[in-house]
């Protein structure tokens, strides 16, 4: 019996062996970040392919180089962390405001309704990555989310103005 318990206790001390629970902020944050920057490249490429003016084409081409390029760096980071990346697939709600973007598609509202649903995913994602970025419990993804954040404000800044002119 006692040869049984130490070996038991001698498997649990190996990390690869004995699979670490994460944070749930942090698979919170990792299943959130990556539903939000599918949607954000998505829709940025639906866009790309039926918007009508020269500045939705423009800032969707930039969401989808912007957005690839994070989540290149999100699974990179997620690698050299050993954390088990998640799906790459949209949840219920965002699945529900894609095929919704998508009826516009034949009208003459697409823009407006990709630029509402860019300045409420960037809002979102700000909050998300600041929030990350203040309190997260996981050093590299909090690393990511402080070094991803500027960006994001940067999108946020830009859909905020296009906002302004495709809302008058």
């Amino acid at each position: 019996m006692r040869s049984v318990l130490i070996a038991i206790l001698a498997l649990a001390s190996f990390p690869a062996l004995a699979a670490e629970k994460l944070p749930e902020a942090t698979q919170n944050f990792i299943d959130k970040a990556a539903v939000a920057n599918k949607f954000e490249i998505d829709t940025s490429e639906l866009a790309l392919k039926y918007g009508k003016g020269a500045d939705v084409k423009s800032f969707a081409q930039q969401m989808v180089t912007d957005h690839n390029k994070i989540g290149d760096e999100f699974k990179s980071t997620l690698a050299s962390a050993n954390i088990k990346p998640p799906p790459d697939a949209l949840d219920l709600a965002h699945e529900a405001k894609y095929a919704k973007l998508r009826l516009f598609t034949t009208e003459n509202g697409f823009d407006r309704s990709y630029i509402s649903e860019q300045l409420t995913a960037h809002q979102d994602a700000v909050e998300l990555f600041g929030d990350y970025a203040a309190n997260g419990p996981t050093a590299a993804v909090k690393d990511f989310a402080t070094k991803t954040l500027p960006t994001l404000q940067h999108h946020l800044a830009m859909v905020k103005e296009l906002n302004g002119k495709y809302t008058q």
